[in-house]
């Protein structure tokens, strides 16, 4: 049979042309698969923007917001990458844990770069560099001591040790098995506080990789794969893509500095002391002001800070005790009392059990003391000032003419109504006034002659009763 013949057979064949129409089928089925499924294999990365954010200090509730801020406009803008550079003594502890849950759950890849040079990731840092989905750190920078520490940097005591020491060690366990890091040295980190250079760290595989500026990292991190919510993610055009500095806003920037447990204190203290001014020496206006916007800040301030009951009650009681001293003087001894109480409850203000800072994240008892010790100063000035005002001569109104010497205009005469008072005229102080003298049952044997003087004793209506100089 002929080559031509064997084909014409083939072809003709029915079972040849269900199998191409099979295939047809097939083809078009994994065509429509293709051209309207999502892109799920993997996702280059080689759109938008890098968003580049900084923490350059204490975790709390004003960087909680700004990190979350930084991510919802990074998906917003389908920004490639995040990076995110920290340097952090530690903070907060509930801060903290929104802010790994952030970074746990971002669509966008984060890169956490612990930089400057000399700056670190202390304390609550630890766990938000293990959280990233790149962790780097610049050459001399550290990394550790993530220990429980109560608000004044000292440890914590008793029971509540352990149970801190088991929460904070589950918890970086966790983010480490997660992320793929170093699990020993992360509890490490917590229960003996260990704390390592940028290049150690490196070796025991806590961070990814070490870069000295941002060129050096994205270079780095040029065509590295990710795993982003389990879905593989490639960084590509670093170098080329355009880079947004994202700032704090203003409402963050004004949380951050009222999250300082300091600055709530100092305004606390401001309030106390411009209401006291106001109330010891009413229509100055300007201390009141002043006290009122204090106040308004200072309750902002316990808004975004952990406060403890007992630092409260103890910053209440002073405040009563200096109104008790405002209406029941007693020479300071309630105000000495108001300011020891204001100081105990400034240094129990801050509820130590949610800090998370090697440093300490507490108030600073010099400072609060010297703050006191001027207020308590000023006040106690002011409660002096009014005293001595309310022992001072009256020198305005009839009160400030006693004692004051007139000079005789008409001669004294014997009252028609009372025979033992004499009645005349009286210049004082440029004034002519009615003039009484009392001078007993005769009143014939005392002679007051114009041009005499004479010193007024009292005041009676308009008349003033004088007696002999």
């Amino acid at each position: 049979m002929s080559l031509n013949t064997q084909r014409s057979v083939f072809v003709d064949c029915p079972a040849y042309g269900r199998c191409r129409c099979i295939v047809l089928f097939v083809s078009l089925c994994l065509l429509f698969v293709c051209a309207f499924s999502p892109v799920s294999a993997q996702n280059t990365g080689t759109s938008g923007p890098i968003l580049v954010g900084t923490i350059d200090g204490p975790i709390n509730p004003a960087t909680d917001d700004y990190l979350k801020t930084l991510v919802a406009r990074a998906q917003s803008e389908d920004a490639r990458l995040i990076v995110l550079r920290l340097n952090t003594p530690g903070g907060l502890l509930t801060s903290m844990q929104t802010m790994v849950r952030v970074l746990l759950e971002s669509d966008i890849p984060i890169v956490v770069y612990v930089s400057p040079r000399g700056g670190g990731a202390i304390s609550a840092g630890v766990f938000l560099t293990l959280a990233a989905d790149v962790a780097v750190m610049a050459p001399g920078t550290t990394i550790g001591a993530a220990h429980p520490v109560l608000g004044d940097g000292s440890n914590v005591q008793g029971d509540m040790r352990e149970k801190l020491e088991n929460f904070t060690v589950s918890l970086i366990t966790a983010i480490a098995e997660q992320r793929g890091r170093n699990v020993r040295w992360a509890e490490q980190a917590v229960r003996e506080s260990v704390a390592i250079t940028d290049r150690e760290a490196m070796e025991e595989g806590v961070v990814d990789m070490i870069a000295g500026d941002m060129d050096s990292l994205l270079n780095k991190l040029e065509g590295k794969t990710l795993s982003v919510k389990g879905q593989p993610k490639t960084l590509r055009n670093l170098a080329s893509a355009p880079r947004v500095e994202v700032e704090m806003s203003l409402k963050q920037i004004v949380v951050n500095i009222l999250a300082d447990p300091n600055i709530a204190i100092l305004l606390g203290l401001g309030a106390l002391l411009g209401i006291a001014i106001e109330l010891y020496h009413p229509g100055g206006v300007l201390p009141g002001v002043f006290g009122v916007v204090c106040l308004i800040l200072s309750l902002a301030a316990g808004q975004v800070l952990p406060i403890s009951s007992a630092g409260v009650m103890l910053l209440c009681l002073g405040f009563i005790l200096f109104g008790v001293e405002l209406f029941i003087p007693s020479f300071g001894v309630w105000g000495a009392a108001g300011i020891v109480s204001m100081v105990l409850g400034a240094i129990y203000f801050l509820d130590t059990d949610q800090v998370w800072s090697g440093s300490g994240y507490g108030v600073n008892r010099w400072a609060i003391g010297s703050m006191a010790a001027l207020s308590g100063s000023l006040i106690l000035g002011v409660v002096y000032m009014a005293l001595r005002a309310g022992e001072l001569k009256v020198a305005t109104g009839a009160e400030s003419m006693v004692g004051s010497l007139g000079t005789v205009r008409t001669a004294f005469a014997p009252d028609k109504n009372d025979a033992g008072v004499l009645v005349g005229k009286v210049d004082l102080l440029g004034t002519i006034w009615n003039a009484r003298l009392e001078v007993g049952t005769d009143a014939s044997e005392v002679e007051i002659q114009p041009g005499d003087s004479v010193r007024v004793d009292a005041v009676d209506g308009i008349t003033l009763l004088v007696i002999p100089k």
